[in-house]
């Protein structure tokens, strides 16, 4: 009996050879908000559904001069949040996580399968919060112009101009359309055309035009941000009814570009309304950083270095601006509408977050299963041979609206 023995050629032998993989470079999938999240005082006061907060309005208190006055009690409202949960979620089959650690190493792998699903994870979250700091609660991404029917289940959607932004949109992100509960994932997403293509993955929902498009389950039910805060001028915030001196500033631009000269217009509205607590920080758009930059007005920025994490190269603060003889900190995000320029104090912002729900700065922590962060996933009770990682926090934001303010309707070029 013989056997035929095959002999290698090199490319043969290049195949038993692994792949060796440099850095894994993440900052293309990512906004660096380490700089942002990091200004917001972080506070662990829920320990329910409901924290109520006392604010003083106004003083009273019985004042006058040549007699005893008649007493009074001073103007105080109480607002009050409740607890939003917000997720990411990762999940990682086993014979993933044993063949990336290899025994111990991880060659032939980007990185440890573990690790590289948890860094992913923890930026997604924080873009979340980012997100939502600048949003209004409702969780609009953004609302459908019109509708093209690629194929069934296929659809072009042409995002329209008015909500229009660029960050919130991210390829193989699961969302929901309107009120329904049916998942489209995202394909493609042309940034000139503002078209995102979605495929939807179980159901028969058809998306229409004027429809809003939401992170799944995240309908009216995200933190409430700077957006809400600067757009209610009418009815309540946090429960206490909009008027004397509870309500953000607000200053038309009226196409003007960007200058020192509206910033103190702002500045001193805010003054008078929230007797001298001035705000702190600008938070911008890129298009309008970028207009004030190349203005005249440029010889008023001084520029600084982030205090928080330094050596990254994506962060949002970039200077500062003298207004009105205060040094106030200029930073820009991309949550941020093209016309728009915000005003907070940083002391009068706070995430109020559940105990044991974050460490440090850190807006968020794992959901833990008993010693460990990894839950044994399951259909029907059928274990799968895979392990689910979750991230969560359980907060909202408390933006004080007597010391927030808004520029909008500024020129785009």
């Amino acid at each position: 009996m013989s056997s035929v023995i095959k002999q290698f050629s090199l490319t043969d032998l290049s195949n038993l050879y692994r792949i060796a993989y440099g850095d894994f470079e993440l900052d293309a999938a990512g906004w660096d908000h380490s700089e942002l999240i990091g200004l917001i005082q972080k506070s662990s006061k829920f320990v329910g559904n409901r924290l109520e907060l006392a604010q003083l309005v106004d003083w009273g208190g019985g004042q006058s001069s040549g007699s005893l006055p008649s007493s009074s009690t001073a103007y105080i409202n109480r607002p009050f949040l409740n607890a939003m949960s917000v997720y990411a979620t990762s999940v990682i089959d086993s014979q993933s996580m044993k063949a990336a650690r290899r025994a111990g190493s991880n060659l032939g792998a980007f990185m440890d399968a573990t690790e590289l699903s948890i860094l992913t994870m923890k930026r997604a979250f924080s873009d979340q919060v980012a997100r939502q700091f600048f949003g209004d609660g409702t969780g609009t991404l953004g609302v459908i112009s019109s509708v093209i029917v690629v194929s069934p289940g296929n659809y072009e959607l042409l995002i329209t101009n008015a909500t229009w932004l660029e960050a919130p949109w991210m390829l193989n992100d699961l969302l929901n359309i309107a009120t329904g509960t049916d998942l489209f994932l995202i394909t493609n997403i042309n940034l000139t055309t503002q078209v995102i293509t979605v495929s939807r993955q179980s159901g028969i929902q058809v998306p229409a035009a004027g429809q809003g498009i939401y992170k799944q389950k995240s309908k009216d039910n995200e933190m409430f941000g700077l957006k809400g805060v600067t757009e209610t001028v009418t009815g309540n915030l946090y429960g206490v009814p909009v008027g004397y001196r509870w309500g953000a500033q607000r200053l038309d631009g009226q196409g003007q570009t960007l200058s020192v000269k509206i910033m103190r217009e702002l500045d001193q509205k805010m003054r008078f309304w929230a007797r001298g607590d001035l705000p702190t920080d600008y938070i911008m758009s890129a298009t309008q950083l970028r207009l004030f930059e190349d203005s005249e007005d440029a010889k008023s920025i001084i520029y600084i270095q982030p205090e928080v994490s330094p050596e990254r190269q994506a962060g949002s603060q970039v200077a500062a601006v003298k207004i009105n003889g205060r040094t106030i900190r200029i930073h820009w995000s991309p949550y941020v509408e093209n016309d728009k320029l915000y005003a907070i104090n940083r002391n009068k912002v706070h995430m109020y977050i559940r105990p044991d729900t974050a460490d440090g700065n850190d807006p968020g922590g794992f959901i833990e299963n008993g010693d460990s962060i990894f839950f044994a996933l399951q259909v029907s009770g059928t274990p799968l041979d895979s392990y689910g990682i979750f991230y969560a926090t359980y907060a909202n934001f408390y933006i004080n609206p007597t010391f927030t303010g808004l520029i909008f309707n500024l020129a785009t070029s």
